[in-house]
């Protein structure tokens, strides 16, 4: 059997101008990875990220805590596979028709506004207008040109969790630096969740947070969801 560690990203940030940069907290939160990880000697054969910058960010922390202990790391590989599904584009496509035909949607948008998108209620108010948004497009309006269709996003998903799979040896452990979306996706994979339940389980992954798997041959088997024994308080936990 081999071991797949998937590692959701730092804290992003929420409500700046580029939301894929790492915020203060989520780049303590992967050095808190890199550093438990490291203590404990844990050895990946394999590490993969997504492209984007808050995964790669998250990853490089990580490998700094290795090296700071002298200890070995394989060169990571970018996958394109691993990147979050495109929120900015799924929203752009669905909001304003959403505006226009649900009260609910109008009202979260204007507490978003009004309370701001670092605040508890802004960041409430968002999280329930994204829900909204996200159940459209799991309903398949998001085949329209320009919006990856979740059944899009998942199939690309698979086939990089297919090549990394196929690519590793019996008794190795990889690691993939990814999103709350992919492991959703992956999870959805290893249970036969319905695509709801998958959706909602991206709502719960907790940054830094890790979700292991072991596979062999045809089989590939969840065993420890969204775990972060590197946090030693409950203020590193965040979910957004």
């Amino acid at each position: 059997m081999s071991t797949l560690i998937m590692v959701r990203h730092g804290q992003a940030s929420f409500g700046a101008a580029d939301y894929d940069n790492l915020s203060l907290l989520g780049i303590e939160q992967s050095k808190a990875l890199g550093t438990f990880w490291a203590g404990r000697g844990l050895r990946l054969d394999e590490v993969f990220s997504g492209e984007q910058q808050r995964q790669v960010h998250t990853l490089r922390l990580v490998q700094e805590a290795y090296g700071k202990r002298g200890l070995g790391f394989p060169e990571p590989r970018v996958l394109e596979a691993f990147n979050e599904y495109d929120a900015d584009a799924i929203i752009h496509r669905f909001l304003p028709r959403l505006l226009e035909t649900e009260p609910a949607v109008r009202e979260g948008m204007e507490r978003f506004t009004r309370e701001g998108p670092r605040s508890p209620e802004g960041k409430r108010a968002f999280q329930g207008v994204f829900e909204t948004v996200m159940d459209r497009w799991l309903g398949g309006d998001g085949d329209a040109v320009g919006v990856e269709s979740w059944h899009g996003f998942r199939g690309r998903v698979l086939g990089g969790l297919r090549a990394v799979v196929e690519a590793t040896p019996s008794g190795k452990t990889v690691a993939v630096f990814t999103s709350g979306g992919p492991i959703s996706a992956v999870l959805q994979h290893a249970l036969g969740t319905p695509d709801r339940v998958a959706l909602d389980l991206g709502w719960i992954i907790k940054n830094g947070s890790l979700t292991e798997f072991r596979f062999s041959g045809d089989r590939f088997t969840l065993v420890g969801f969204n775990a972060t024994p590197q946090y030693d308080s409950e203020e590193m936990i965040t979910y957004r």
